[in-house]
């Protein structure tokens, strides 16, 4: 009985890897998993050594000072937590790359990393909202980081949105969120048509575009103070874009739970951070005599120019990127296709 049990699930495993060869997708959290150093490299006073994350695009613009041996700092810095969290990195990852347990990390407490760790996330801070740090201090010796909260304020008001800054309904919903320091803030949308200035608190939703014409940008400029009367401002600029009859089909063969899409050009726009849009279904939809398929509507951004990568929330994914061609385009699990 032993035997056959193990004989299935040899036989079970070898079909999920050959499925996966033969519609050309590649498990990016396995690869991902065996990239990671599982030690600490060789470390000199030359070494650089980076704060990495979502709030950087996980470059190397953020570098600790060396204060001595095992000793970095990094004083006066405003931290946006972010989606993707948090690292601490040389710029090839193989020297240093530290991450978390699992668990979010706590201010102004040494938190404990290990080698090859998760992501960090900071407790406390939602979505994208920010905090100013007196000094983060990383030290290798004891293998912990502090996070030190500066008394400064840092009064800040980030836009969550459903998809890019592009959109191509008649209106679009944006929802502020709050940083620590922020009870009540102001709204300013500047459009072709109308100048709007609105109070909001958070997660008030503010609809957007429903009195402008299409291709249009509007201009959505936050502004927040703080207890202590320090102002914060910042813009974030949408297009009101003429709706599109592109589409991008998936045959989701590899029975995902739930596709998505990721959108990116050239230009570095991208329809939403990684995995990118959810994609919805269609029952209704036939193609080569297919019934039913993944879609999402593609803006005039990627349609001629962009790049597609269909992903199972961020683990599988299509192994090449996949260009756009100014139609609708289909994958039917091994071929990318004009919708003709």
């Amino acid at each position: 009985m032993k035997q056959l049990i193990f004989l299935f699930v040899i036989i079970f495993v070898k079909s999920v890897v050959a499925q996966s060869q033969d519609l050309n997708l590649k498990d990016t959290r396995a690869e991902e998993i065996s990239k990671r150093a599982t030690h600490l490299g060789h470390i000199d006073e030359h070494t650089k050594i980076y704060l990495r994350g979502s709030i950087n695009e996980w470059g190397v613009t953020d570098a600790f000072t060396r204060i001595s041996d095992g000793i970095y700092v990094i004083e006066n810095y405003i931290l946006f937590n972010g989606r993707d969290g948090l690292k601490i990195a040389t710029e090839d990852w193989q020297t240093v790359d530290l991450g978390g347990f699992g668990t979010n990390f706590k201010i102004n407490q040494p938190n404990k990393m290990k080698v090859g760790g998760e992501n960090i996330f900071i407790d406390g801070i939602i979505g994208q909202q920010a905090v100013r740090l007196q000094k983060i201090t990383l030290d290798l010796n004891q293998m912990t980081i502090l996070f030190e909260k500066s008394d400064k304020k840092y009064p800040h008001i980030s836009l969550n949105y459903p998809t890019d800054t592009e959109f191509m309904s008649d209106e679009f919903i944006i929802v502020p969120h709050f940083n620590l320091d922020v009870a009540e803030g102001v709204i300013k949308i500047l459009g072709k048509n109308n100048i709007k200035t609105v109070v909001v608190k958070n997660n008030d939703e503010v609809k957007i575009g429903s009195d402008e014409p299409f291709d249009t940008e509007l201009k959505v400029v936050t502004l927040a103070m703080a207890s202590d009367g320090v102002v914060m401002t910042d813009t974030t600029t949408f297009l009101k874009s003429t709706p599109t009859s592109v589409y991008v089909y998936f045959n989701n063969v590899a029975k995902w739970d739930k596709p998505y899409c990721y959108l990116w050009n050239l230009r570095g726009d991208r329809n939403l951070p990684w995995p990118g849009e959810p994609m919805q279904w269609d029952d209704n939809i036939v193609i080569n005599g297919q019934k039913g398929w993944w879609k999402i509507q593609v803006s005039n951004r990627y349609a001629e120019y962009g790049e597609v990568i269909f992903n199972n929330n961020a683990s599988l994914q299509t192994n090449d990127d996949l260009s756009m061609e100014g139609v609708s385009m289909y994958f039917d699990g091994k071929n990318w296709k004009k919708l003709e």
